[in-house]
């Protein structure tokens, strides 16, 4: 199914006899497109209800250069027992107004027997890493699909400080090394830097 990153929500569903509790998310983008794209998978259980099973984030091929990820690739899996049916609803996420004109396609493939955890799980993650030094306040982007894996930061100067975006600041005095491991997305849009050195280490989707 092909989803516009200007036309909102696009629906792709998959309701047949061979829709089972398991389900692969594959997409599809070109080379120069910067569209990130926020993806909701809903299943229908045996008892007609329909639930939210989890969402995830798509980065674009060009996310971490070099090197360019697949144009078209799994993104993720998903599990829920007693499926019977799965939706995915796709919509874009922030972008230029030139990243608005740009398309994707979603494939979704069902199988009644599948090994992975239950929920949505990424898969084939992008390693990702950037460093700095900031002698003045630094701001490193979390964007939409990062997850954050490791953040090392080493104090060059007194008031050396990092800030995760929840309203409090780490001291990190002169000649000190802090390492924070959250292997998590991080809910603020930046993280802040001032006085350190700082390597953030993260995963991008496929």
């Amino acid at each position: 199914m092909k989803v516009q990153a200007k036309a909102g929500y696009a629906f792709a569903s998959l309701d047949d006899s061979d829709a089972g509790e398991g389900l692969a998310i594959f997409f599809s983008q070109s080379a120069t497109d910067t569209q990130r794209w926020r993806l909701e998978v809903y299943a229908t259980l045996d008892n007609g209800m329909n639930m939210l099973v989890g969402f995830f984030y798509v980065s674009p091929p060009n996310a971490i250069n070099p090197p360019t990820g697949p144009l078209s690739r799994q993104v993720a899996a998903a599990v829920c027992p007693g499926a019977k049916s799965w939706e995915v609803i796709a919509s874009a996420v922030g972008g230029s107004a030139a990243a608005n004109n740009e398309m994707a396609s979603i494939h979704l493939a069902s199988s009644k027997c599948c090994t992975a955890p239950v929920g949505v799980t990424r898969v084939g993650e992008r390693y990702g890493f950037e460093s700095g030094v900031a002698a003045a306040p630094t701001n490193f982007n979390v964007l939409p699909g990062r997850t954050i894996t490791r953040i090392t930061v080493s104090g060059i100067a007194p008031g050396g400080q990092v800030n995760l975006g929840y309203g409090t600041l780490a001291t990190v005095p002169t000649g000190v090394v802090l390492t924070l491991d959250p292997k998590a997305p991080i809910v603020s849009a930046q993280i802040s830097f001032n006085l350190v050195n700082y390597a953030v280490e993260y995963l991008e989707s496929a």
